[in-house]
Order: C-alpha cells, then structure tokens, then sequence
C-alpha cells in the first residue's frame, strides 16, 4: 500500500538545478582525484654519494611489475628523469663504477613520490689469499684438495693500496692432518687504513683456521680510501684458503 504522507509530484525545475549541482559538487572532485591517481608524471631527482656531493653519469633504470623499464642517466649536476611514469609499484636500479648498486623498491602514489633523492655507497674491496704447504707423507683419506680462489674486484673505484702485508700461516695441525679449509672474513678498512670489525663468516672452518686467516688479516695496512678528498670506511671481503700440494 502506498505511503499518502510521501510527495510524488514532479520535481520542479528549480529543485531538478539544485539536484543536477549536488551531484556535480559530489562528482567531479573524485573524478579529479582519480585522475590525478592514474595520470603519469615525470619522475625526477638526483643523486648523491655518502658526502652528499652529486654523482654525474650514474645509470638508472625503473621497471614496474611486468618488467617494462625506464632508464635515464644523471646529468652533471647529479639530476635525472624517467618521463611519463604512472603511479604503482617499481624497481629503482643505480649503478656507477666504485660504488655499490642500488636496489630499492618504491611506490609511487602522492605527488611527493615523484621526486626522489638516491644516495650510493662507496663499494667493497674483495681480496683472496692461498695458503700452500707440502701435504704430509700419509695424509688420512678424506682430505681434499681445495682449487685455487679467484680474486675478485668490485667497480672500478680507487683501490686502497696495501702498505703492509701479512701472510697467513698454515697451521701445523691442520698440516699434518691433511685437513684443508676456505675461511670466508668480513672486514673494515677504517679512514686510518687499519683492518677493523674482522669476522669469520663461515661455523663449519675449524678453528686452527679461523686463527690463522684473522691473525694475519688484522696486520694489514692500507692508504685510506678517499671519496672526494676526504677518508672514508670501506667493506672488505676476504677468503683465505688453506690447501695443501703432493
């Protein structure tokens, strides 16, 4: 049964105006948000190293979920730009030589986002050291011998030059049973050049080879590493491996 309390006359034209600018009142700010939400934009900013001085000539890429990808190279004064980059998900990649690439996620959503500020690490030294003695005349059947490490270098930065070098040396022990070992360090060089923070990476190195690999790792000396004439810390990676020849 109809409601007789309820009015069913037609609008009136001046109540059908007031209607239709309610509804574009409503309206048009969220279409307006949505637009700014699905518009692309330019993607900008600069970078930088650890002092805060700008990086020309560093290699940028940004790729979104289905692997399409952007690149830009940063100019003299450290500015790049990714035109037309829609709000989303993406992978912002930067690269230059001596420093350690750059992986970050970022997600692009309020205007802010746009403009982005990317600061690279100076990169690690990597050294390898082979430790060679005279196997043992009888040496037990499980012992192995270990190939020759590479030695590897990341980027193409200044190396910090040793000064002082310190071998390690093949523990008697180990030597005399048969027993060979890779000992993985992490290390610092300091803004002196001193070897600090030395850690064994690896629990299953005995510990006659952890000794020996630490000990003579922290006799090490080096000229400092300078970025952009100042002294500054830097990661080293070391392996020592023990192995013995026939």
């Amino acid at each position: 049964m109809l409601n007789p309390a309820v009015d069913r006359r037609p609008l009136s034209r001046r109540a059908k105006a007031l209607t239709a600018v309610l509804l574009l009142v409503v309206t048009l700010p969220i279409a307006a948000f949505n637009a700014r939400q699905t518009t692309p934009r330019l993607l900008s900013g600069s970078v930088y190293d650890a002092t805060g001085a700008v990086l020309p000539s560093v290699e940028l890429t940004v790729e979104d979920a289905g692997q399409n990808t952007w690149r830009a190279v940063s100019d003299a004064s450290g500015r790049f730009e990714f035109p037309q980059v829609a709000p989303g998900e993406y992978v912002l990649k930067a690269g230059l030589a001596g420093f350690r690439p750059l992986r970050h996620e970022l997600a692009l959503r309020s205007a802010r986002d746009w403009d982005r500020a990317v600061t690279l690490q100076v990169g690690a030294v990597s050294e390898s050291v082979n430790v060679m003695d005279q196997r043992p005349a009888t040496p037990p059947a499980t012992a192995r011998p270990a190939g020759p490490q590479p030695v590897r270098v990341g980027g193409n930065i200044r190396m910090p030059r040793k000064l002082v070098d310190v071998r390690p040396v093949y523990p008697p022990a180990m030597r005399d049973a048969g027993r060979e070992g890779v000992v993985p360090i992490d290390a610092v060089i300091g803004q002196d050049g001193a070897v600090h923070s030395v850690r064994v990476l690896s629990a299953s190195i005995h510990p006659d080879f952890a000794v020996a690999a630490v000990d003579a790792v922290r006799q090490w000396r080096f000229d400092p590493t300078l970025l952009n004439g100042a002294p500054v810390d830097v990661a080293m990676t070391v392996k020592v491996a023990f192995s013995l020849s026939d």
